[in-house]
């Protein structure tokens, strides 16, 4: 077990001391991803988890539960709601992590953090199933992955290659302390390993070819009528989806099993993965789990009830919810995290949260979403309309020209958020109801 230990030599210069003892030590790993996750520094135990200062927002749950019942409106139930739930999605996160720590085999742990580590996204995918709101679900995963590849993605590339982390270590009386440093520096390249990032594109590219292959599909035997819907499309579409799952679980198991030494190998090149003990019981950390999972299925079934109210009164598209604002509940505390890393010369991690999430986003939450409609008897398909598997294919090949090198600079961030943004815009202006051309 590590024990951490903060001191400060000034009012500008943190240092913490690392203790290192004998113990039997587990693997953490980020969020939805099968990344080993560095020692937390912020802190341990429920205590910690509970008073972060990100769950200030907590206060806007019961205000949002109050508009809903008291017909305040629809903005006011979506935004009270939008915000109490980003505290809750870094708890569950929190929560998962704690779960998959105490595992104690690593196979599990990274599979139940990939499972379960975007939990919010697969409440949200449900709650806006059961509103019939098919266009939103699409949209809200589609938005999951571009923020991902592209926000995320260019955020850390663009302050990984401006800032510039310098460490000194010094050791006295057994404590070991890290002093760390960041300084302005506008000719940096950043090198990050190779194999773990074309992985995932690949499985990205798998992705988009589902997707294509069903949208074409549906053009091309496209005829009017409830019928074709339920003969043709639908059972595609459902064993699409079988097949997505099964790579994704083929996915995980050459992250964590076969191929787990060489990826390793990478990782250490970077100087990551400092295993420790959990800090929670397992007890604790399925309770906590369980109760903030119930929290986030009753706002989010009142934020996704609130959605055409809110396109009608803030003439904004279904499709920008869905693109825009709704990953975000999810993914802001890990959007940060990555660009932390980045700025630390860590950008094997940033990659790891930018582009593992979105490889599992596609390859589980999307065919996820169709199996859940069948089991919900509702008609989601994998037809995600000629726009968006453009978009997101033409997506994936700009980023896997960005990463193909193992080398990145700022202005390659620069150009991943120019890309994000002008997605953003063509959404902004997308209206609700598109001519059935497709």
């Amino acid at each position: 077990m590590e024990r951490q230990y903060s001191a400060r030599n000034g009012p500008d210069d943190g240092i913490v001391g690392v203790e290192r003892q004998g113990s039997k030590q587990n693997t953490r790993f980020l969020k939805g991803t099968s990344a080993t996750k560095p020692s937390n520094l912020d802190g341990e135990g429920l205590w910690s988890m509970l008073t972060h200062p990100l769950n200030l927002l907590l206060l806007c749950l019961p205000f949002g539960i109050a508009a809903h019942y008291l017909k305040w409106g629809h903005l006011w139930v979506f935004w009270l709601n939008f915000f109490g739930m980003v505290p809750l999605a870094k708890i569950l996160g929190d929560a998962t992590e704690e779960l998959a720590a105490g595992l104690k085999n690593d196979m599990l742990a990274g599979l139940l953090n990939a499972t379960f580590g975007n939990i919010v996204e697969l409440v949200l995918t449900v709650q806006t199933l059961k509103e019939d709101l098919f266009d939103v679900v699409k949209a809200t995963l589609l938005g999951s992955v571009l923020s991902n590849m592209l926000l995320v993605l260019g955020m850390s590339f663009f302050f990984g290659g401006i800032v510039s982390s310098v460490t000194k270590r010094t050791e006295h009386s057994g404590v070991e302390y890290v002093a760390a440093y960041s300084s302005f520096q506008a000719e940096k390249v950043q090198k990050f390993g190779v194999l773990g990032a074309l992985v995932n594109i690949s499985m990205l590219l798998l992705s988009c070819l589902s997707f294509v292959i069903v949208t074409i599909f549906h053009s091309v035997t496209h005829v009017d009528g409830i019928d074709y819907l339920e003969d043709s499309l639908l059972p595609v579409s459902r064993s699409s989806a079988i097949v997505m799952v099964s790579a994704y679980v083929a996915y995980i198991v050459f992250q964590l099993g076969t191929h787990r030494t060489a990826l390793a190998e990478e990782e250490d090149e970077e100087g990551e993965g400092e295993d420790e003990q959990p800090t929670l019981s397992l007890t604790a950390s399925t309770i906590v789990l369980l109760v903030v999972t119930a929290f986030v299925a009753f706002s989010s079934e009142m934020l996704v009830g609130a959605i055409r109210g809110v396109t009608e009164a803030a003439h904004m598209s279904e499709h920008f919810i869905g693109i825009v604002l709704l990953p975000i509940i999810g993914n802001a505390c890990e959007h940060a995290a990555a660009v932390r890393f980045a700025m630390k010369d860590k950008l094997g991690l940033s990659i790891g949260i930018a582009v593992g999430s979105s490889t599992q986003i596609s390859l589980f939450a999307v065919p996820f979403s169709v199996l859940a409609g069948w089991a919900m008897s509702k008609p989601m398909d994998l037809s995600f309309g000629a726009l968006n598997t453009s978009v997101m294919t033409v997506s994936v090949i700009v980023v896997l020209s960005m990463v193909v090198d193992g080398q990145s600079n700022w202005l390659q961030g620069y150009l991943l958020m120019a890309a994000y943004t002008v997605i953003a815009i063509c959404y902004w202006h997308l209206p609700n109801e598109l001519p059935q051309t497709e």
